[in-house]
This record gives structure tokens, C-alpha cells and sequence, in this order.
């Protein structure tokens, strides 16, 4: 299978603290993969690099599709309305939806009914569904999502789900990280984890993980602290 993006060998260092410890691993095209790891683990920094927004590391990456990068927190502009919001996005990517490309991409996101209020007024769930659409206008391969799903309700989750679950039989790629793992556990193909900076497994499906009786948390727990459920 094809891969979408190398990590060969990557280390990042800040002053004298190693955020990433020679890191190697690959994703291939049409996964969704949950990035698992503690508080200070280093996703964040891995995420960044992958998107080519960090650039001062050690060794090698292969990016060979474009990606975006969407932060935890949605960074739009609350003063403008959700209409506002996608015809400057689409202006300022050199995008044309028609109409119907654009409706579609609403209805996935159940923000039909929102694009007239200004983002300031949104929910967070909603704010988070609009800057997620916003960087698929560009319809890259891989999306790189930095804890997105937190602060969301069922309801805009869902949404969210099925969308990224049907762009990735499209052929794209999804690297997410989160620290909610029950939600990880319904919609990801395969998880990687990292601890203190080191990659602890790598594309491991997640009907692996979940082989030995043991929900993706307990598994995530047990790989992490040596705890033993059995």
C-alpha cells in the first residue's frame, strides 16, 4: 500500500529538553490513525512537523501528498458570519464550489442553518465543523487534526465521524490525536502511540488492540504504565 507520509529517523530538540526522540514511522493512504499518548508526549510537535510548519528537526520526513494542519481550537475570525467565513477562504485559496459542491459540504456538516450567524456566536462544535470544512475546500490527502475532538457534543460529533470516515474511503488519510479514547476506538482504523517522545507502536489496527478483551483505554493504560487488566 502506498504510503502518504515517511517519518525516518526524527528528532526535535527545544533548548535542551528532546520533545521528539528518533522517530520513524509510516502512514498509508485511506487510514484514519488515532496518535495516542500523556499530556507532553510530543503530538503536537509531530503533528506540526508532518504539516511542514515545524521545520527545525533532525532527520528525515517524506510528505507525498499535500496536508493541513487544523489546531485544537478553531482559528477563525468571530466577527465575520459563516458565509463570510467560506467566501474568503474560497477567495483567498483560489477555490470555485458551485452551488451544489457547496450545499453538500453543509448538509455533511449539518451547518445549513448556521451559516448565517456570526462565528462568535456558534458553538464550539459548530466552530470546529466550520474550520474542519474549511481546510477540506483544499481537498488535501492528508488532514492532520490536533486534539479536535474535544469539547464536543454527540450531536456535531457524529457529524464529524461520518464525514472523516468517508473521506478516508476517498482515498485520504487522517491522523488525529486525541485523548478520547472511547470516541478513538469507534471511527479509527489504526492508532499510533508515543510517550515521552518516542513512538511506543505504529499502525497497529485497532481490532489488534482491542484482540485481547480490553477497551482501546485499559489496552492504552496497560502499554503506557505496564498495568495489567487480566
Amino acid at each position: 500500500m502506498e504510503n502518504i507520509i515517511e517519518f525516518e529517523h526524527v528528532s526535535k530538540t527545544i533548548d535542551t529538553k528532546c520533545i521528539l526522540k528518533d522517530i520513524t514511522f509510516t502512514l498509508p493512504k485511506g487510514k484514519i490513525v488515532g496518535l495516542l499518548g500523556p499530556n507532553g508526549a510530543g503530538k503536537t510537535t509531530l503533528l506540526k512537523i508532518a504539516a511542514q510548519i515545524t521545520s527545525d528537526y533532525k532527520g528525515c520526513v517524506k510528505l507525498n501528498e499535500d496536508a493541513m494542519f487544523l489546531p485544537d481550537y478553531p482559528l477563525i475570525f468571530p466577527e465575520l458570519t459563516g458565509n463570510e467565513y467560506i467566501r474568503l477562504l474560497t477567495d483567498l485559496f483560489s477555490i470555485t464550489l458551485t452551488d451544489d459542491e457547496l450545499n453538500q459540504l453543509l448538509l455533511d456538516f449539518s451547518l445549513q442553518n448556521e451559516v448565517e450567524k456570526k462565528i462568535s456566536a456558534m458553538s464550539l462544535g459548530n466552530k470546529k465543523k466550520l474550520s474542519l470544512m474549511g481546510i477540506v475546500f483544499k481537498k488535501p490527502t492528508l488532514l492532520l487534526l490536533d486534539e479536535f475532538i474535544s469539547g464536543i457534543d454527540p450531536i456535531n460529533m457524529k457529524a464529524i465521524k461520518d464525514f472523516l470516515i468517508n473521506y478516508a474511503k476517498k482515498g485520504n488519510t487522517i491522523l488525529i490525536s486525541t485523548h478520547q479514547l472511547e470516541v478513538a476506538q469507534t471511527f479509527c482504523n489504526e492508532i499510533m502511540v508515543i510517550n515521552n517522545g518516542e513512538i511506543i507502536t505504529s499502525n497497529l489496527e485497532m481490532k489488534e488492540a482491542l484482540s485481547q478483551n480490553l477497551s482501546l483505554e485499559e489496552y492504552f493504560i496497560k502499554l503506557i504504565t505496564g498495568e495489567n487488566y487480566e
